[in-house]
């Protein structure tokens, strides 16, 4: 909200106060004074509020309309699992979180940043290999492309520089480099960050490759926002699935996406722990919030390129 907007409100709390405080003293001092007309019930403070948010952000209503649903899903899975979802609109950096996980291991969602940092690096010669990693989520091709960024200290960098150009500030690559040794996959991920990097995919140099190759997984990956089926609507996602940390063979589902309708794109990120701690299971779960998303896409914040 902007200065001019936090400045409307406290003005409009205080009037609001004020006028309630009026209505109190004079009822408290006027017992014996014949009934007239009660007069109307005027707003509270948090409903001014409210109105003027909504006055100012025709989506504000969308998103508590969508929080509200959201909490219903969420408890409706409660016997599954947990989980968690955030939309950023394209070209946009403000995301909107739902459900109890905020972030987990990126695992072959990270392919993305590391796919758009080879291809910039080495062209064509890597070209067998990003396919490879993005539509089969085939981590052999994964782990070439990750070498051909020098391995180490370069290839932290080079998909470091990648997240940050997404306007992710904040992700640290894990790697060889770390203490002690970790993984690429091992790199935690918050979903607030990665639907903003995926909103910002599509305005990024260089990516339309990449896009496209997200846009035709194979069935290994047919789960979450590719099941949305509405005319209209197209989705580029990449899957990542493991174990949540070392301690536990219990699986962690992820994916990356993008929504692309008629009003514009949106970022999205989703995430899933299922009780059983199956790999199935957890793509059903994504699959759930999938489907949910395509049955509010008129309420879902879109955005295009070139709005900030």
């Amino acid at each position: 909200m902007t200065k001019f907007a936090r400045r409307i409100v406290v003005i409009s709390v205080a009037l609001s106060a004020a006028v309630m405080m009026v209505m109190m003293m004079s009822a408290g001092g006027a017992q014996a004074a014949p009934r007239g007309p009660v007069p109307p019930r005027l707003p509270t403070p948090t409903e001014i509020r409210q109105s003027i948010e909504d006055f100012l952000n025709p989506q504000a209503k969308n998103t508590r309309t969508l929080r509200k649903q959201f909490r219903t899903l969420e408890r409706s899975l409660r016997r599954s699992g947990k989980v968690g979802l955030a939309i950023t609109p394209v070209g946009a950096d403000t995301p909107v979180t739902f459900g109890s996980v905020v972030a987990g291991r990126a695992w072959s969602t990270l392919k993305v940043p590391v796919s758009l940092a080879a291809e910039r690096h080495g062209g064509a010669k890597v070209s067998e290999w990003e396919s490879k990693a993005i539509r089969a989520s085939d981590n052999d091709a994964a782990g070439e492309l990750w070498g051909s960024l020098g391995g180490g200290r370069a290839s932290v960098d080079a998909v470091t520089a990648v997240l940050r150009e997404g306007h992710d500030a904040t992700t640290h690559v894990s790697s060889e480099v770390d203490g002690p040794d970790s993984y690429p996959g091992y790199t935690r991920w918050a979903i607030a960050d990665q639907s903003r990097f995926a909103a910002n995919l599509p305005c990024m140099s260089g990516t339309a490759h990449l896009l496209s190759l997200m846009s035709s997984v194979e069935s290994n990956q047919d789960w979450g926002i590719r099941k949305i089926s509405r005319s209209g609507v197209s989705t580029a996602v990449k899957g990542g699935w493991g174990p949540v940390s070392d301690d536990t063979g219990n699986y962690v589902v992820r994916q990356l996406g993008i929504i692309t309708t008629g009003r514009g794109q949106l970022g999205v990120s989703m995430i899933a722990i299922p009780r059983s701690g199956g790999f199935g299971d957890g793509t059903r779960l994504l699959t759930t919030m999938g489907t949910w998303l395509g049955r509010n896409l008129n309420r879902l914040p879109m955005g295009r390129c070139g709005l900030l």
